[in-house]
């Protein structure tokens, strides 16, 4: 709770940082996501299938999210009467938050060579985090659960691919001898 009061209880006194949170809370991952379609369409050869594993991801990660909000509901701040609310926003699971999986995109771009990308990315994803804290619709909790989740799940669909084309490459070799 003291994380959420130190950086929501500044909410309300700037106007001009409330209309930047406001603004990153809701249109940073737009902004990111519609860079990653433009360099989709700009390189398709570079980016197709790293673009297509990082869908598998955030789908899958959306899949563990409505598991998640099924068995655990967390109250979002506004709920429970605790700091300023900046944007509207319904009465669902505040626990994890959908809108750092902007982080979980930027890290499958980062581990797969694309460096800038995901350095810029996962800067991006803090700050829709921090924001959404700012703007009282998440707990810090969330945004740490949404990173760690984002992680594991990155991590592991990289490991079950690394595992798939080893396997894949010993049968197509031996298959190679055979013949």
């Amino acid at each position: 709770m003291y994380s959420f009061d130190c950086i929501n209880s500044i909410a309300t006194q700037s106007p001009v940082l409330d209309r930047i949170a406001i603004f990153t809370a809701h249109d940073l991952n737009t902004v990111f996501i519609c860079f990653l379609l433009f360099l989709l369409i700009y390189k398709w050869k570079i980016y197709n299938y790293l673009f297509a594993k990082t869908l598998l991801i955030v789908l899958l990660s959306l899949i563990l999210s409505d598991l998640a909000e099924i068995f655990y509901h967390h109250p979002r701040p506004f709920e429970i009467g605790l700091g300023h609310q900046l944007i509207g926003h319904g009465p669902s699971s505040s626990f994890p938050s959908h809108d750092t999986y902007l982080a979980i995109i930027a890290f499958s771009y980062w581990l797969a060579g694309f460096k800038k990308i995901g350095i810029f990315g996962i800067f991006a994803g803090i700050v829709v985090g921090l924001s959404r804290i700012y703007v009282g619709v998440h707990f810090p909790f969330d945004i740490i659960g949404s990173f760690m989740i984002g992680s594991m799940l990155v991590l592991s669909v990289n490991y079950i691919e690394n595992e798939l084309t080893v396997r894949i490459r010993k049968i197509t070799s031996t298959s190679a001898y055979d013949v």
